[in-house]
């Protein structure tokens, strides 16, 4: 067996075993503009955003598969003219950010079609809202250049955990998992009769 074969043998098993690190304690997601015509799309570029990684290494890891999996796809990098899309990362903090908001409304309800009432007038409850994004979450956006509007997000839960965020492995991964969803499938033709 030459060392073609055998990279060839081990390579998957390497990704595979990266993946069921990630996998354990995450989940995958994507939503995306469902008017959007992502045939459109031929060129894209980067654009920064202000909770990207703190690792060079981990920053470099996702640009370098988000870019690959874009180029397997025929997207190439803008050369200095108008992109189709721009493409951007985010990486949460150390904890999910929590919000307060204070409800003052009244608790009045019906049931059966009559009204009752349900404690005090102005009767405040508090409650505390997490963000949906939990600490080293690696959110992936596209954004169509013409509209500036957010038309594809990928987003993968706790691939970077505290243990990994400066793992560059773990980011490739990550960011494969991501833009192996990108593009969306097109939308099915309707059928005429």
């Amino acid at each position: 067996m030459n060392t073609f074969q055998r990279l060839l043998l081990i390579g998957p098993v390497v990704l595979l075993a990266a993946c069921a690190t990630i996998a354990t304690n995450t989940t995958t997601k994507r939503d995306y503009d469902r008017n959007a015509d992502f045939t459109r799309y031929k060129t894209y570029a980067w654009v920064a955003a202000k909770t990207q990684a703190t690792s060079p290494a981990v920053d470099q890891a996702i640009r370098a598969a988000v870019d690959k999996g874009l180029a397997a796809h025929g997207f190439k990098k803008a050369d200095g003219t108008t992109p189709g899309f721009y493409v951007t990362y985010h990486v949460t903090g150390e904890r999910p950010d929590a919000h307060h908001y204070t409800d003052w409304s009244l608790n009045v309800a019906t049931a059966a079609g009559a009204g009752y009432y349900q404690g005090w007038p102005n009767n405040p409850e508090t409650y505390r809202i997490l963000d949906q994004a939990h600490p080293g979450t690696l959110i992936l956006d596209m954004i169509e250049s013409g509209r500036n509007a957010l038309v594809w997000r990928g987003v993968i839960t706790s691939a970077l955990d505290e243990k990994a965020k400066d793992d560059a492995n773990k980011a490739t991964v990550a960011a494969n998992l991501l833009i192996g969803m990108f593009p969306p499938p097109p939308a099915p033709v309707a059928k005429t009769q």
